[in-house]
């Protein structure tokens, strides 16, 4: 099988959705949106599937639509993987600010229960 974004690129494949679209258009789209495009990916492959005397085994309408799907599958996947980095980077992000609150809170505490002498000391120490 052909490298799919050469074959797609060189084809200039157009996808249906709100019009036709292009490859990089796909790539702006909500999951949801890009599942609608699969769905119907499908159906018009199912189509093409049916029994028929007249099909070839070399059907260029297939190939296309076999190609369409599997584009339509990686950027979903690549989609997906990204948006689950970004929720666990947004989690970690909420949970350093957690921590680091935590610590000042800890770094006040333990500066109440200072002696005044050891607090004069640091005081002056500050400059």
């Amino acid at each position: 099988m052909t490298n799919i974004w050469i074959e797609s690129l060189k084809n200039k494949y157009r996808f249906e959705f709100k019009g036709l679209i292009n490859i990089e258009d796909l790539f702006d789209l909500k999951l949801e949106d890009l599942d609608t495009i699969y769905r119907n990916l499908k159906k018009q492959e199912q189509e093409l599937e049916g029994d028929s005397l007249l099909e070839t085994k070399d059907n260029p309408a297939k190939a296309e639509i076999e190609t369409k799907i599997l584009v339509v599958k990686e950027i979903f996947n690549m989609k997906q993987v990204e948006i689950e980095a970004n929720k666990r980077a947004l989690a970690n992000k909420a949970q350093k600010a957690k921590i680091l609150a935590i610590i000042e809170n800890k770094q006040d505490q333990e500066l109440s229960e200072k002696s005044i002498e050891e607090l004069k000391e640091i005081y002056d120490n500050l400059g």
